[in-house]
C-alpha cells in the first residue's frame, strides 16, 4: 500500500476492546475518495416489514389517483413525510378468499400452495449475503401461534421448512454487536458496551476526516441510545425450577418499546452491512396481542374482524392498532434514511417490503392486498409513485421482479414465470375506469341494478355499502354478514358490478337487504364463500 493511502482501512473493520467488538458503518477512509468512487456501488440490503390481519379498506385503499397524482389514504398519515421514497402497488394478488395461514406463506411465498422452496427473502439472502457476519435475520414480536403454526411464519428454507423467528431485541442486538455475549445474565455483569472499545473508538477518531468523525459520533451516539433503551426495558418474571438447558426468552413489559429497540437494531445492523436481510412480523396473522398499552383490552383478531363484530367502537379500537402498525414502518423509514450510506442514506441503497397477505380484514379477500415498497434499492426503484395496475396481480410476479433485480438466477418463481412491470419506471398497464351503463329495476321487492359498488364512507356503518346509479341517488345495501360473506362483497368494492337482489322502498329510497346473485361486469367472480 502506498504512503498516500496508509489512512485506509478495510471495510470489516471493528472497533475493539476487552471481551468487546462492534463492526463499523461505510466510512470514507474504508476504500478511495469519493471523486474516484463514481463507478463503485455500495451493497443494497433487503427488508420485509409484515402487517398482520390485513386492513379495513376505506381507511387504506388510494382512490381516485394515478401515477403521479395521488393521495394518500388517511391510515398512511404517520408516514406521509416519507411518500417520495415511497412506491404503492394496487390491485395486488389473487381473486377470492385467504386464510390466516395462506396469508402468511403468500406474503414471501408468493402462493400458500409454494411449500417446497425458499421464500423470496431467504433467496435474495443467498444471493447478496457476501462476507456479512450474518447471512439474514428472520424477527417477530410474538410467540407461535400453535392452534395454526403456519400464521407465526413468513420466511421458509429451500425445503420450505419454516425459519425460526427472534422476538427478543437484547438478543438480537448481542448476536450483532455484542457475540458472544449473548445470555441475559451474563450481559448484566459486564460494563457498557461502548466503555469497552472506547479506546480504540478515539484512536479512530483522531484519524478521521471530518465526515468521518460526524459518520462515527452519530453512529456510536445510536449505539449508545439503544444499548440504554435496551437497558431499561423490564425484565419478564423470573422462571424457577426449570432444567439449566432451558433458554428463558426476554420479554418486555410494554411491547411499544420492545418494537422500537428491535427497529433500531433493524436500523444499526443493516448500516454497518452486519447483514443485508432480514424479515420482521409486527404480529402473527390471526394474533392474538392485546394492545393494552394502547388503552385497548381487546384482542387484534377480534377487533380486525370489524364487519362481524360490528360497532364504532371496535372500528375506532382496530384503526387505532392499524395507526401504531404504520408508526412503526414510518420509525423505520426514518431511521434509514437517517444513516449516511455511500454517496446517499441507507435508504437509498435499500428495498423495504411492507405489507400484509390479505385485504380485506373482515372477509379475508386475497385482492388489493396492501403492498408499499420504500427505498430506490441503489436504482433498482423509482418511487414517489402509485401504481394501480388495470387487473389483479400475483403477489409472486413481484417476487419474481425483485429476485431478479437482485441479481437471482430465476426464470419463474411460485409457478409464475412473468415478471411485474413498473417498479422501475417501465411501462405497465394502469387501471382505468371503463365506460358501462348503469341501471335500476324493480319488480316487486326484487331489484335488478347495475352500478358501482362501493363502502360506506362513515367508519361507524361497516355494514352498510352503496350502489351508485347515474341520474338518481345511489341504492343502499344493509347486509348481514352470511350474505357479505357467502357473496364475497368485499372483492367487488371499487367496480361495476350486476345485482339480483331483495330490498323495499320508493324509486329514490331503496334499500337492499338480501343478495340473490352478485357479478363483477368486467372482472373474474371469486363465487361463493366455502365457509
Amino acid at each position: 500500500m502506498s504512503c498516500s493511502k496508509s489512512w485506509l482501512i478495510d471495510r470489516r473493520t471493528f472497533l475493539r476492546g476487552a471481551a468487546a467488538s462492534i463492526p463499523l458503518p461505510l466510512l470514507n477512509m474504508m476504500s478511495a475518495p469519493a471523486a474516484n468512487l463514481i463507478g463503485e456501488k455500495p451493497p443494497v440490503r433487503f427488508m420485509t416489514l409484515f402487517k398482520p390481519n390485513g386492513v379495513h379498506p376505506p381507511s387504506w385503499n388510494i382512490n381516485n389517483g394515478t401515477e403521479h397524482d395521488f393521495r394518500l389514504s388517511p391510515m398512511m398519515g404517520p408516514f406521509a413525510q416519507h411518500k417520495e421514497d415511497l412506491l404503492f402497488l394496487d390491485n395486488m394478488g389473487d381473486f377470492g378468499f385467504s386464510s390466516h395461514s395462506h396469508s402468511t406463506r403468500r406474503f414471501l411465498s408468493g402462493h400458500h400452495t409454494n411449500t417446497r422452496t425458499a421464500s423470496v427473502d431467504q433467496m435474495i439472502a443467498d444471493k447478496i449475503g457476501g462476507d456479512t457476519s450474518i447471512r439474514s435475520l428472520e424477527l417477530t414480536t410474538e410467540g407461535l401461534f400453535v392452534n395454526q403454526i403456519g400464521c407465526s411464519y413468513i420466511s421458509y428454507d429451500a425445503k420450505g421448512q419454516a425459519i425460526p423467528r427472534e422476538s427478543d431485541p437484547q438478543l438480537v442486538f448481542d448476536r450483532v454487536f455484542n457475540n458472544p455475549l449473548r445470555r441475559p445474565g451474563k450481559r448484566r455483569e459486564l460494563r457498557s458496551l461502548l466503555d469497552r472499545v472506547n479506546d480504540d473508538a478515539k484512536s479512530l477518531a483522531r484519524r478521521a476526516g471530518k465526515e468521518d468523525r460526524e459518520t462515527l459520533d452519530q453512529y456510536l451516539t445510536a449505539i449508545r441510545e439503544t444499548e440504554q433503551r435496551l437497558e431499561n426495558m423490564k425484565p419478564g418474571q423470573e422462571l424457577r425450577d426449570v432444567p439449566a438447558s432451558m433458554k428463558r426468552p426476554g420479554r418486555s413489559v410494554n411491547m411499544d418499546e420492545q418494537v422500537n429497540a428491535m427497529i433500531d437494531t433493524i436500523a444499526l445492523a443493516l448500516w454497518t452491512d452486519s447483514t443485508r436481510c432480514i424479515s420482521y412480523m409486527l404480529g402473527n396473522s390471526n394474533s392474538r396481542m392485546v394492545f393494552d398499552f394502547l388503552g385497548i383490552q381487546k384482542q387484534h383478531h377480534y377487533l380486525s374482524h370489524f364487519f362481524r363484530n360490528n360497532g364504532k367502537g371496535n372500528l375506532e379500537l382496530l384503526l387505532k392498532v392499524t395507526e401504531w402498525h404504520m408508526q412503526k414502518f414510518d420509525r423505520l423509514l426514518t431511521r434509514m434514511k437517517s444513516y449516511r450510506d455511500h454517496h446517499g442514506t441507507l435508504l437509498d441503497n435499500s428495498v423495504v417490503l411492507f405489507g400484509s397477505g390479505m385485504g380485506h380484514s373482515d372477509n379475508h379477500t386475497a385482492t388489493r392486498i396492501p403492498i408499499v415498497l420504500a427505498g430506490k434499492g441503489g436504482g433498482m426503484l423509482k418511487t414517489g409513485r402509485y401504481v394501480r395496475y388495470a387487473e389483479n396481480q400475483k403477489l409472486s410476479r413481484l417476487h419474481l421482479a425483485l429476485l431478479q433485480k437482485f441479481g437471482v438466477d430465476a426464470g419463474s418463481f411460485a409457478g409464475n414465470k412473468s415478471v411485474l412491470p413498473g417498479l422501475d419506471g417501465s411501462d405497465f398497464d394502469p387501471y382505468k375506469e371503463r365506460p358501462f351503463e348503469s341501471w335500476v329495476k324493480q319488480e316487486g321487492k326484487v331489484i335488478d341494478v347495475q352500478g358501482r359498488l362501493r363502502m360506506s364512507d362513515k367508519l361507524d356503518e361497516t355494514r352498510v355499502f352503496f350502489i351508485d346509479v347515474a341520474g338518481r341517488s345511489p341504492i343502499r345495501m344493509e347486509l348481514g354478514f352470511s350474505d357479505f360473506h357467502r357473496h364475497n362483497v368485499a372483492y367487488h368494492v371499487g367496480t361495476a358490478i350486476t345485482l339480483k337482489a331483495e330490498g323495499q322502498g320508493t324509486a329514490d329510497t331503496l334499500v337492499i337487504r338480501k343478495i340473490k346473485a352478485i357479478n363483477s361486469l368486467f372482472g373474474k367472480n371469486p363465487g361463493d364463500a366455502p365457509g
